[in-house]
Parts: structure tokens; C-alpha cells; sequence
């Protein structure tokens, strides 16, 4: 046989080989998405409508989610008119294919076993904006949920193009949703849910874990081309780039193309989305709360640390000398009210780290408010004196973890206090209408230009309008016109009490303000964690300074009343 036919046999056999191999790789890939289809059909759906059958349901649910520690999320719920109604329906599946419909809306609360799994940080709950889901079920139920857990930061990991559940699924999994309009706005607080709706409800659950499983598969297995034929574990890989992503909002970037979900190419670097938001942010948190000079009494005696602006502040106005320039140290010419004492004032002598208490990030952070500062503010100064205790520093991620967190006590304090979160109705201002309508003429008036000349009679009406409002014109001018533009359209609600203040008037009132104090610290600590908390940071801390003050004759029985702190 000749090199001409040798040549011409290698290369067709490269080719058959090729085409052989391409042709399997279709049917392989056309028998995983069949057998996803197949999957779906098999859902195992079970519903609780009262106590009995949500413990059943979640202790189902917690023995089939023990490997992965994560369970598919969503919520339903109706929308009358434009405004939402509270959740109706939550759907929670787990990977196997077993899911649980809760039919709030025929609960009176969520029950401690649904809570529990709720409000539980080491199971994963899974989906599109669960956030969302979180925020809602928590200003409608008081329920704080942990360890939510966006599948698109993961869908870009991996490459591809985050987009809604339904467009995932299908270029994921090869599994097309029901995502009609009618099913989806339908009545999700009905006395029987159609068969319908369970599918389209459990579905969604599930199809969120099971795009969630594929995408940890091929990040975790990446040495060879059968990864997905593996099953991984929440080893502590999984769960560190799990935390990573844990209750962090998702924002997308600008749209680029992607050819592996049939619509162009892959990003380019996926793994640069925290150091974007970071660079982004960094302008507003590069500098240092702590910059850690020192503050001393006249006879030498150290009195606390604090920034340099504060401490050249006391120099410029003569009321201290600077003794030394690193670390820079000023001395009081006069005597201070108070000095030092126990662990509250060593908390203040204490050098303290720029970096987030939570997790140790030290290049990007920003200032958190342990109690915010919507109570805070209505406090008397007696206790907004040294408040530096109750502001620590959190990176981006966790500070957004932990403002999603302190939605669920406003909720309790709302509900504690009697004291309404800000709402449609009820609301410190109001729009009058006749000042709307004056000013609306006004404008029309006064900016009408040659090409869009008002027709007579609407002038003369809108004219007549005016004159009525300003009985004290006898006619339109200019400055008239130029004042109407300018009139207030918003009233002042009498009826309206802040937030704010009515739990801090309640706590005034009743428990004292240190249990609101206490309250917000607690929180902190059971829902973040911190691992690097300033040394000497304590709940107590306002009722150690205070008995200070009380030791020294500096506080009334007035005052210790009104704070709750008993002798």
C-alpha cells in the first residue's frame, strides 16, 4: 500500500473518529436531558396546612438533606392591586426530589419546627433573589432566614450567564418551566391549590437545587471530563465558597454573550465580581475608623485611644499639648469628668484592629451599627455618650448579611411596640392635592413655549384656578407664577410616629433602654459570629459604664429608671 493510501486511511479514520465521537457526545447529552425531564415527573410533593403535618414534612426534609446541607427556596404569594399580600405558599425540595409545600396563609404563625430549619445557618437554602423571599417572609412572619444562597453568583463562577430560573433550567438542565402568567399570578391563598400549581410550585424548589448541584459538581470537579458522574460533599472546599456567597444579594454585571448556554461566549474572568464591588465601594471606606492615638489626663494617666483629627482638634483649641508624634499622644491642660475605670475603660484604652470583626478582611470595610441608628437617635444623651462602643467594622459582604438580618427584629419590635414600619399609608408626609394641582397649572403657565400654546379655554381655567388659591392677585403675573411653581405639596402627617422612636418610647416605658441596647447586641453576636471582636467588647457594656457613673454620684434615680438598671 503506498504513503498516498496510508495517508488518505489515517486521516479517514481521524475523521470517523471525530464524527463518531461528536455524534456520542449528542445522544450522551441528549440522555442526561431526558433523564432530568424523567426526573422531574418523579417529584416525591407532600403539603402541610397546619402543625402536625409541617413537623412531619421537615423532619422528612432534614434527614434527606444531611449530605448536602442544602434544600431548594421559593416562595408564592398574591398581589392585589400593586400591592403584595403576605407569603401564601413555601416550597423547600431537596435534591433527591422530595418536596414540602407550606400553606401559610392557612396558618396562623410558622410553626418552631419550620422555624427552626429557617433560621438554621448550616443548611443552604437555594434560588433566584431568595433574599427576597428571606426579606418577605420575615416583615410578614417575624421569621429570620439564614444561610440564603443566590445559584447565580455559582452560574458565574462556572462561566456562564446568570439569568432567570426558567432560562437556566432550560440551558442547564434541558427542564422547561411553566411559566405562564396565569399560574403565575394566580391565587395562591385558594382553598385547593390545582395540581397545576403544586407542580409549577415544587418545580421551582427543586429546579434550583438540581442547577445548584450541577454547577458545584464542575467547579468542585475540575481534573477530569466525567465530573458530573460523582457525587460531591459539603466538605470544607464546598462550604467555604459556600459561605463566601451566604445571604449576599446578587447584582448582575453587564450583559455579555455565552456559546455554551447558546448565546455567545463566556466571561472572562468570573472570579472577579467581589473585587469589582470592593473597588467600587473603595472610595467611600479606605480610611481607618481606629487610628489609635492616645488621649491623657493631665498627671500622664492614659484615658482612651482616638483618631487623629479628634486628638489635634483638643491642640488647635489649646486645650491639650502634644507629648509625643508616633504614636501620636496629647495631654489635657484640664481635668476630665471621669476617668478610666474597670473593663469599660481598658475598652477604651485598647488598641483596636481595621478590619471586619466577622471574618478579618482588612483592605475593604465599612461602619456598622450594632444598634441603629434610627433607635439610637431618639435616645437621651445620657446614653448616646461614648455610643464608638456599638459602631465595629464589617466587610461589604458582611455588613450586607447582617443588615438583611436586622430586618427580622425591626419586624418583632414592630410587632413588640406597636409601632408600624414605614408604609404606603402611614407616612410621615402626605401629598395635598390642591397644592398639586396649583403648581401643575403653575407650570403649564409659566413654561408653555410658542410651539405648545395652551388652547384659550385652558387657559382661562387654569388662570381662574389660581386666582382662586391667591384670592390676594387680581391678576396672572410672572412672579405669580414663578411662586405657584415653587408652592410645598407635601403636608406633615399628624398621625405619624417614626419607628424609631415609639420602640424606644416603649422600652423607656417598660423593659428599660439598656434591654434595647442588650437586644441589638445579641442579635449581632447569634446571627454573625464575630471571631475578631474588639478585646473587652461586651452586651453589658452601658450597664458597666453606668454603674461607673452611679459609683461616682453622677447618675440620678431618675435616670437609672428610665434606662431600666436597678441599684
Amino acid at each position: 500500500m503506498s504513503d498516498r493510501q496510508n495517508k488518505f486511511l489515517d486521516i479517514s479514520t481521524i475523521g470517523f473518529t471525530f464524527i463518531v465521537g461528536f455524534i456520542s457526545i449528542k445522544l450522551y447529552r441528549k440522555l442526561l436531558r431526558k433523564k432530568a425531564k424523567d426526573s422531574f415527573k418523579n417529584l416525591i410533593v407532600e403539603m402541610a396546612e397546619d402543625e402536625y403535618s409541617c413537623w412531619d414534612i421537615v423532619t422528612k426534609l432534614l434527614e434527606k438533606c444531611k449530605q448536602h446541607n442544602a434544600l431548594g427556596f421559593d416562595c408564592e404569594w398574591v398581589t392585589k392591586g400593586s400591592k403584595r399580600q403576605p407569603v401564601s405558599l413555601l416550597q423547600l425540595s431537596t435534591l433527591d426530589g422530595y418536596c414540602g409545600l407550606f400553606r401559610l396563609c392557612k396558618m396562623k404563625c410558622i410553626p418552631e419546627a419550620l422555624k427552626a430549619l429557617l433560621e438554621d445557618e448550616n443548611i443552604f437554602k437555594l434560588g433566584v433573589v431568595p433574599a427576597d423571599d428571606a426579606k418577605y417572609l420575615a416583615n410578614d412572619y417575624g421569621v429570620c432566614v439564614k444561610s440564603t444562597l443566590d445559584i447565580r453568583h455559582f452560574v458565574e463562577l462556572c462561566g456562564y450567564i446568570p439569568s432567570g430560573l426558567a432560562t437556566l433550567s432550560d440551558s442547564l438542565l434541558g427542564v422547561t418551566l411553566d411559566k405562564d402568567w396565569r399560574i403565575r399570578c394566580s391565587d395562591w391563598s385558594a382553598e385547593y391549590l390545582t395540581q397545576r400549581q403544586v407542580m409549577y410550585a415544587a418545580t421551582d424548589a427543586h429546579v434550583a437545587i438540581k442547577i445548584f448541584d450541577k454547577l458545584i459538581n464542575k467547579l468542585y470537579y475540575t481534573g477530569g471530563p466525567l465530573y458530573w458522574l460523582r457525587i460531591y460533599k459539603f466538605d470544607g472546599f464546598v462550604r467555604d465558597m459556600c459561605w463566601k456567597y451566604t445571604d449576599v444579594s446578587y447584582k448582575a454585571k453587564t450583559k455579555t454573550k455565552n456559546k455554551e448556554l447558546g448565546t455567545g461566549t463566556k466571561l472572562k474572568d468570573p472570579n472577579d465580581k467581589l473585587v469589582l464591588k470592593k473597588k467600587q465601594c473603595s472610595t467611600s471606606i479606605a480610611k481607618p475608623l481606629y487610628h489609635n492615638c492616645y488621649l491623657e489626663a493631665p498627671d500622664g494617666e492614659l484615658l482612651c485611644t482616638l483618631e487623629d483629627k479628634k486628638a489635634m482638634w483638643y491642640v488647635l483649641k489649646e486645650l491639650a499639648d502634644v507629648i509625643k508624634e508616633s504614636p501620636l499622644t496629647v495631654r489635657l491642660r484640664f481635668e476630665p469628668s471621669g476617668r478610666s475605670v474597670g473593663d469599660v475603660g481598658r475598652y477604651y484604652q485598647a488598641v483596636k484592629e481595621n478590619k471586619c470583626v466577622v471574618c478579618g478582611e482588612s483592605n475593604f470595610y465599612t461602619r456598622k451599627n450594632v444598634v441603629p441608628k434610627e433607635y439610637r437617635k431618639h435616645f437621651p444623651e445620657l446614653m448616646k455618650e461614648h455610643s464608638s462602643h456599638d459602631v465595629l467594622l464589617l466587610c461589604l459582604v458582611c455588613h450586607q448579611r447582617s443588615n438583611m438580618y436586622d430586618q427580622a427584629v425591626r419586624q418583632r419590635l414592630s410587632r413588640m411596640c406597636d409601632a408600624p414600619l414605614t408604609a404606603s399609608d402611614y407616612t410621615q408626609y402626605t401629598e395635598d392635592a390642591d397644592c398639586k394641582k396649583i403648581r401643575s397649572a403653575a407650570r403649564a403657565l409659566l413654561y408653555q413655549s410658542q410651539k405648545h400654546v395652551l388652547p384659550e379655554d385652558r387657559r382661562r381655567e387654569l388662570e381662574e384656578k389660581l386666582l382662586a388659591h391667591y384670592p390676594q392677585h387680581s391678576h396672572i403675573t410672572k412672579e405669580l407664577l414663578e411662586e405657584a411653581v415653587q408652592i410645598s405639596v407635601l403636608v406633615e402627617n399628624p398621625e405619624y410616629e417614626a419607628h424609631g422612636s415609639k420602640v424606644v418610647e416603649y422600652f423607656m416605658q417598660h423593659e428599660g433602654l439598656l434591654k434595647l441596647e442588650e437586644l441589638w447586641r445579641e442579635h449581632f453576636l447569634s446571627c454573625m459570629r464575630p471571631r475578631y471582636l474588639p478585646q473587652l467588647w461586651s452586651i453589658k457594656h452601658n450597664e458597666e459604664r453606668m454603674r461607673v457613673r452611679l459609683a461616682e454620684g453622677r447618675l440620678s434615680e431618675e435616670d437609672m429608671k428610665l434606662i431600666g438598671m436597678r441599684p
